[in-house]
Parts: C-alpha cells; structure tokens; sequence
C-alpha cells in the first residue's frame, strides 16, 4: 500500500511538473500519412491542432507528441474541407475535449465533412468563422495571424487558411493546399511580411504550389513537406522540391522522418524528428 501512494504521489507530481509553462514554444508536424496535422503548443500549454490528416493517423501521432494525461486541445483549425485535412478530426473530438473550432466559411457535402460537424455539435465546441486578418493569442510574445480564408463558394485549395505563427524573433508559415495563383496573391500583397524561418510546404510538395515569387518572400531556412510514402499522387514533385532547394531551405519531409518537432525560445530554433 506505501508503495501505490508512493507511485500515485510521483504521477500527481509528474502531471503538475509538465503543466507548468515553459520558454518554449513547440510546433510538431505530425506523420499523418498522406495528409496535414500540425500541433502547437505554446509556452503556457495552449494548445492548437492544424488539420487532422485523412483518419485515425492522427490520434497515434499525437499519442506521439503529447503526454498520455493531455486530453484536451483548446482549438481545432481545418484550414481547409478537403479529406486528408479532415478525415482524422472526428476521432479527435471523439478523444480530446475540444473547446473551440476554426474553420473557412467553404464547406463540403462530403461524408467526413458532415461527420466532423456533426462531432463539433455533440462537443459544444465554440464554432469560430476564419477571416483574413484575424489573430489568435496562444501566449505572451505568441500568435497566429491569419492572411487568407476563402468564402462559401470559393474553390476548395485556393480557400484554404494560410496563416503566420510567431513567437519573439521565429516565424513559421502554415500554408495549407494554397495554390500558386493564391501563393502570388499574397506575395504581391504581404511581401516581406511572409517571412518565416519555417515553411509547411502547400499541397504536400504538389507542383501546383510554392511559387518562386513565395519562396523569395517566405526565405525559409526549413522547409517541411507533409506526405505519405509511394502515395499515389508523386507527392512531392521533383519541380517543387528544385523550386525549394534554389531558396536555400533545408528540405524536412514527415514520409522520411516521421513527426518533425520544432522548439524554439523566441531566439534560437531547433528541429528533431520523432520517428516512427
């Protein structure tokens, strides 16, 4: 019996230790397969979950990334309603409580995107409309701007979320399946602006994203590409990735490493990848 309380007042002590808030910011691209999943975690524990990728990849990959007590996610982004974006969100909402939900006005009548809403209803989830300009507050020093979110009737790729994280001096660029006419538009409007040490590379290294006039504004030092192995699109096109090494960014892809962790104190910058 001395022994159980021992090792029960080590686990509450344990749970207290890694709920404190820390100098690090962390953003973890998972390895979702074929997909998008991107999880953020701020200083002070607030959490976001980017996407969900195409099924339930994403509840073993965030088994992964977080602690087996973090049953919880502040809010749930889906930049976008395409499949391998949405398709592991509903078992999200089915393992974590999820407290608010952001999303494009563009909307689908496919089976997993009336899925997702209706798991959104059943949690009571704040349901928030995504607008260009918009900013969530993760931290102090910690936020996600918001440059472009499509309207009802805009065209699934080109209205996804792109949106800016930073934390003190590092920036990371969340792009979505942004197209290159989209990618152009908001390298013309932004410009400098899209600078980021870290890129999530569009449409998983597609040759209909990652513009050259983006690259040039984004200046990356990392480039991270979200795919699956032999998928059966090619993902990512030779085209794309000659276009990524011309920029001078070093080209990480979750289809090699698996997760791809980074953290950074708002100075310094370092990448690690959580293997499968």
């Amino acid at each position: 019996m001395v022994v159980v309380l021992l090792v029960g007042n080590l686990f509450v002590w344990g749970v207290v230790w890694q709920s404190q808030p820390t100098d690090f910011l962390q953003v973890a691209f998972l390895d979702v397969g074929q997909g998008d999943a991107i999880l953020i975690t701020a200083p002070n524990k607030n959490q976001i979950l980017i996407d969900g990728g195409p099924d339930k990849k994403v509840i073993r990959a965030l088994g992964r990334a977080v602690p087996f007590f973090d049953r919880s996610i502040d809010l749930v982004v889906a930049t976008h309603p395409d499949l391998d974006h949405i398709g592991g969100l509903p078992d999200v909402f089915d393992r974590f409580a999820v407290l608010a939900y952001l999303a494009p006005e563009t909307a689908s009548e496919s089976a997993a995107y009336q899925a997702l809403q209706t798991k959104i209803e059943a949690e009571r989830a704040q349901k928030l409309l995504a607008q260009e300009g918009m900013k969530v507050i993760l931290d102090q020093n910690t936020w996600l701007e918001i440059f472009n979110a499509g309207t009802k009737d805009g065209e699934s790729n080109a209205a996804s979320i792109v949106a800016k994280l930073t934390y003190g001096e590092i920036n990371f660029l969340l792009t979505g399946d942004a197209p290159l006419a989209l990618e152009e538009r908001l390298a013309y409007q932004i410009g400098s602006g899209l600078e980021a040490e870290v890129l999530k590379v569009s449409h998983h290294g597609a040759k209909s994203g990652s513009a050259e006039i983006f690259l040039q504004k984004t200046a990356p030092r990392y480039a991270v590409v979200s795919s699956g192995v032999d998928n059966r699109y090619g993902h990512p096109h030779q085209e794309t990735l000659s276009r990524l090494e011309a920029s001078g960014a070093t080209i990480l892809q979750t289809k090699d490493l698996g997760t791809i962790l980074f953290k950074t104190d708002g100075h310094n910058l370092r990448s690690e990848a959580l293997s499968n």
